[in-house]
């Protein structure tokens, strides 16, 4: 769903990320407000004015936003949910979590920190327009209180309606999962409610296209497919976290695994291993004893004049953690952390000595067997 981008700062222990899509409405907002929107609530500003009005008002914006995001993220630490990271893209920003809540109540937490936030700060930025009650015209701080004032309003209504992904979804499945006691059901009501509401985006979108009102339209329609797209990818994600947080690595895992003795030589492990078993990568032991993991990239990087004379130790990976897993750890927490590490496969240790590996097919065919089965 993103394309690369950089990271901002770290909040709460959270990576903020900002992806390059979010210059494209970064850079719409800012012409917007200093060509149309400032020019109409103060035509005596100047145009050089206009246009540092427009830039904080734009960073004020995302600012909130942010801060929209972050309430999110700060009621599910408190429940013990990691946040992977904060992205802010295209289409505004989105938390990235790992897991979910484990009851109602929590869900709705959840889901209600982001909108209460963000009418906070709309009241803050009201009561900055009517209760000093100066001159819109002739006061920048007022006219930018008063754009924030609305945004944030209206960031809070758009996200509390009822359906999948949105806030006001999560909140509805909340309340559906309680009174049903069935979280898949919940999500997939609240995700068709979602896609049905971004049809009506899209729906809206071409009309608006048709009245000649393009761009305009055009944005509903992105706006619409994005969340088609995200309540579909929400629902799967669901089923997904449903199903593997009940199965432990060690009822999945390979054992017992293949392994290569830290002292063998590359031409020794590429013949009889790599061209073998057709592994990328293998554990690498120093007697009983988990020593690191030795792949093709780190073969590569040495000379086949030297394989007979290089061994596994001189060039193996020795950072443990990066590619091992208990296997008494569940299945999810070792998918979350292949795709972390970009690894397709991890490491089962256990005492320091291997005892077995789990790969992502592995997890693979095993939601599999559970669809056909019909016990997902």
């Amino acid at each position: 769903m993103f394309t690369s981008g950089f990271k901002l700062l770290r909040v709460l222990g959270i990576p903020i990320y900002v992806n390059y899509t979010w210059f494209i409405v970064f850079s719409l907002v800012v012409y917007t407000l200093a060509v149309s929107y400032f020019p109409y609530f103060g035509p005596y500003y100047e145009p050089f004015l206009r246009w540092i009005m427009a830039f904080a008002a734009a960073i004020m914006l995302f600012s909130s936003i942010l801060l929209h995001e972050l309430s999110h993220s700060y009621v599910a630490q408190k429940q013990g949910i990691r946040i992977k990271s904060i992205t802010l893209f295209v289409f505004g920003g989105i938390a990235q979590m790992v897991g979910e809540s484990r009851t109602p109540s929590g869900e709705m937490k959840i889901a209600a920190a982001g909108p209460a936030l963000s009418l906070f700060l709309s009241g803050i930025f009201w009561f900055i327009v009517f209760v000093l009650k100066r001159d819109m015209a002739t006061s920048p701080v007022l006219a930018i209180s008063y754009f924030l004032a609305s945004t944030n309003m209206m960031l809070a209504v758009f996200n509390l309606i009822p359906g999948f992904p949105l806030d006001g979804g999560r909140m509805l499945r909340a309340f559906i999962w309680k009174r049903t006691n069935n979280l898949n059901k919940a999500t997939l009501i609240t995700s068709r409610i979602g896609k049905g509401f971004a049809i009506l985006l899209i729906i809206g979108g071409l009309w608006h296209i048709l009245q000649g009102v393009f761009i305009s339209g055009l944005w509903l329609i992105f706006v619409g497919m994005f969340l088609q797209q995200a309540a579909d990818q929400g629902y799967r994600q669901t089923l997904l976290h449903r199903t593997l947080s009940s199965v432990k690595i060690r009822d999945i895992m390979v054992s017992p695994a293949v392994v290569v003795d830290d002292n063998m030589t590359l031409d020794h492990i590429v013949n009889d291993f790599f061209f073998r078993y057709r592994f990328n990568s293998f554990p690498v032991i120093s007697g009983d004893n988990m020593a690191g993991t030795i792949s093709i990239h780190d073969i590569k990087g040495v000379d086949k004049e030297k394989w007979p004379f290089t061994i596994a130790r001189d060039i193996m990976y020795t950072k443990i953690a990066d590619f091992t897993i208990s296997p008494e750890s569940g299945a999810l927490e070792a998918l979350d952390k292949m795709l972390d590490t970009q690894r397709g496969r991890l490491v089962v240790l256990e005492n320091g000595r291997v005892a077995g590996i789990i790969s992502q097919r592995d997890i693979m065919q095993m939601l599999k067997l559970k669809a056909d089965l019909g016990t997902s």
